[in-house]
């Protein structure tokens, strides 16, 4: 049993040896400028494992103790890999069996979005416990990629599809496990996976898409080829990708100081998460793509607000499963507390299967924050939105409200400020219904005018740099399900007048006071009473709704208000 031990070793060691010339070891990411060309940068092929046995990926054996263990490795990345499965512990360590066929582990090949199955069985022949620590290892399938001495990057030619970048610059989307990248097929009028090169491209205001499935459909569609139809019926939620970018505060504050009923553009420029301050005097990087500590490549904003698989709408709970689909009824009369931590627990392990996703800290799904809110708007007002859609005249800009007053995900008005509705035809995948998206198309967020007013993880400063609770139902130094969360989760505001907030001077990127008035969306500032914001207006403000609408509120549960869900994949 030692020398399967040490061939064991030895393979680790081989993988670790070719890695350097023609192996990613999840260090690096596929861009393809031109087809057949690849450059691999450091950050994103990635094959994770995951095992219920498992704590941070490690295990603990007492003395003398044999434990078997079953865990998956996931190929996250948008190539083909080859894979396996690493440990490091102490030389008292034995591996009895490896893979489901009881052989030593060797690489694998491992398609895109699939998943394979090892069991390992671990003997620790020493007199104390051990803890041994599992990894999965991938690298690329082309042994002729090198590396040489002092670079960071390998460069050569690759013989399968290539991650795609469209002209625009901006950021490719960062799938995480159980997403399916899609599009949408306008003749056939469905849903199918996407493929490497036609999945979007913002200068056209097409928007990346991506769905999870239903644990009972969703190993078919990981393995699907592009271009097979995905069920309505088996799609759990629905992300909208949004880039990090920078934008220019002058083009806002020309629109007569944000009072202009019908507003121009925003000029954005896409950038990469190594740039933290803009290159320009009058450009700012939007404060959305700061999580914590972290710098993003973007994020997943909910395609439409938010439902539940239970079908129970106005139920005040945080226990029940989220979802995001068009054509149901958004999830109401909930608190803050509660809409944050049903938002939360998404990628917990209880729940993580529910959606595919990983409950290993890569994946964090929450509370759609004011900044992120603004962050969506901005971009439906730029050149890569709406507003620069040619489809749609100078006097037809406006994302339309959501009217219908039975609170249906994805519907749109007759008209940008129609009045409410119970008829609620306009759905979003007809054309009249793709007025109500941020891009004027089907690839475009929904219901961020009209529909439910939507509370958002942010409020005024209680004076300590934490949001004042109010009727939240957070409690400061609470327990699990009601403590006041990481400051990375809300925004706070210092004042309560719209010109002297967050940065002592505009709501830089928070769609506040930069842009009060636009469209004349009502605008309301948090106050010590009122602490908590809302944003899209109802289903019935009429002209007063839109992606730039704000109010306030105690926080507690509305049978008119709902909420969004975000999904941001973290550097573990």
């Amino acid at each position: 049993m030692k020398d399967r031990s040490k061939v064991l070793f030895g393979l680790v060691m081989l993988l670790m040896v070719v890695g350097i010339i023609g192996f990613s070891y999840a260090l690096f990411t596929t861009k393809a400028e031109k087809k057949g060309a690849l450059n691999i940068v450091a950050g994103d092929v990635s094959c994770p494992i995951q095992s219920s046995d498992l704590e941070n990926n490690q295990i603990t054996l007492q003395a003398k103790e044999e434990k078997e263990i079953t865990v998956t490795l996931t190929n996250q990345s948008l190539i083909d890999i080859h894979s396996m499965i690493t440990y490091s512990g102490s030389s008292n360590i034995e591996v009895l069996a490896a893979s489901s066929n009881e052989s030593e582990i060797e690489l694998q090949s491992l398609a895109k979005g699939t998943t394979l199955t090892y069991t390992l069985k671990l003997k620790n022949n020493g007199t104390s416990s051990e803890v041994v620590t599992l990894n999965g290892r991938c690298g690329l399938s082309n042994k002729d990629l090198t590396l040489n001495e002092g670079e960071t990057q390998i460069t050569g030619t690759y013989e399968k599809s290539t991650e795609y970048k469209d002209p625009s610059g901006a950021n490719a989307p960062k799938l995480v496990t159980g997403m399916i990248p899609v599009v949408y097929d306008e003749v056939d009028k469905r849903w199918e996976k996407a493929g490497s090169s036609d999945w979007y491209d913002y200068t056209q205001q097409k928007w990346a898409n991506a769905v999870t499935v239903t644990d009972t459909k969703r190993s078919n569609y990981m393995t699907a080829e592009a271009g097979e139809k995905i069920e309505e019926a088996d799609i759990n939620t629905m992300w909208v990708w949004i880039p990090r970018y920078e934008y220019d505060s002058v083009s806002i504050a020309s629109y007569a100081g944000g009072t202009s009923a019908k507003p121009g553009a925003i000029n954005i420029k896409f950038i990469s998460k190594e740039v933290t301050e803009a290159d320009e005097d009058n450009y700012k990087v939007h404060p959305a793509f700061t999580f914590g500590t972290e710098q993003l490549d973007g994020f997943w904003y909910g395609k439409f607000e938010t439902s539940n698989q239970e079908g129970t709408y106005e139920v005040d709970s945080s226990t029940l499963t989220p979802i995001i689909k068009p054509n149901t009824t958004s999830w109401r009369n909930v608190k803050v507390v509660n809409m944050f931590y049903a938002a939360l627990n998404m990628t917990t392990e209880e729940n993580a299967t529910e959606y595919g996703f990983s409950s290993d800290g890569s994946i964090d799904t929450h509370m759609s924050k004011n900044s992120e809110w603004g962050a969506v708007a901005y971009l439906s007002q730029s050149k890569y939105g709406k507003y620069g859609n040619d489809t749609y005249g100078e006097d037809d800009k406006e994302v339309y409200i959501n009217n219908c007053k039975n609170y249906i995900t994805g519907i749109a008005g007759a008209t940008a400020s129609a009045k409410s509705d119970s008829a609620c035809t306009n759905t979003y995948n007809t054309e009249a219904g793709q007025k109500a998206s941020t891009t004027g198309n089907i690839t475009g967020v929904y219901d961020m005018s009209g529909g439910a007013w939507e509370y958002v993880m942010g409020a005024l400063n209680n004076g300590s740099g934490k949001p004042t609770i109010g009727s939240s139902g957070f409690v400061d130094g609470g327990s699990d399900s009601n403590k006041l969360p990481d400051a990375k989760y809300y925004d706070v505001y210092t004042t309560n007048l719209a010109t002297s907030c967050t940065t002592n001077g505009e709501c830089y990127g928070h769609a506040l006071s930069e842009t009060s008035g636009w469209y004349s969306d009502t605008h309301s500032f948090v106050t010590s009473t009122y602490p908590w914001f809302r944003r899209g207006g109802g289903y019935d403000f009429s002209s007063n709704a839109g992606v730039f609408a704000s109010n306030y509120n105690f926080g507690y549960a509305l049978s008119y208000a709902s909420f969004r869900l975000v999904l941001v994949r973290t550097e573990v």
